[in-house]
């Protein structure tokens, strides 16, 4: 009788335990508008944005500013950069997380500076590889590696991720007037 009452006990913790954890888990609703990468159910919701004011007028041969970006060990440089704003998302984890966007105007040009590739002793074939990937608006990426060629910002590139966690860095628009 006494190892019944026991048992009985055990199942109604695990059972108010597991209520419980389910009703925390329905807390989080957050509806995605917009997912990070189309292969993934990103629960990414932007939520906040606030702009910077955009540079001078730029003359006739200057289309903007050049601007340095770096995140971690990343480090980019983006020319003809009409303003630079912050927006923020939650992750999948409902936690928020920050990133750039930068507004350029057309002919502008990302150079990688430094692509914080891995590091080769902690890889098994030996090789380093890209942490961070060029999103595009086909839901395909490229890769940042090192020694890469500059590239030119067009509407097809959407931004910079990290191809771990599927999260934007980098966010990359194009200015139309």
């Amino acid at each position: 009788m006494n190892n019944s009452n026991q048992m009985i006990r055990t199942m109604v913790i695990f059972m108010t335990i597991t209520i419980l954890m389910l009703l925390v888990g329905c807390k989080n609703n957050n509806v995605p508008t917009e997912s990070m990468t189309p292969s993934t159910d990103s629960s990414s919701t932007p939520t906040s944005t606030s702009p910077q004011a955009p540079p001078k007028t730029p003359g006739p041969t200057q289309n903007g500013e050049t601007k340095t970006f770096i995140y971690g060990g990343l480090k980019l440089e983006v020319t003809n950069v009409y303003e630079v704003r912050t927006e923020s998302m939650n992750d999948d984890g409902g936690n928020p997380h920050e990133y750039s966007v930068f507004v350029c105007y057309p002919s502008a040009t990302v150079t990688v500076l430094t692509a914080d590739m891995s590091d080769s002793n902690f890889t098994a074939d030996g090789k380093s590889h890209a942490n961070w990937g060029v999103l595009l608006a086909s839901g395909e990426r490229k890769d940042i590696v090192d020694n890469m060629d500059s590239f030119h910002v067009t509407p097809d590139i959407l931004g910079i991720y990290n191809l771990e966690s599927s999260m934007y860095v980098l966010k990359l628009e194009n200015k139309n007037d």
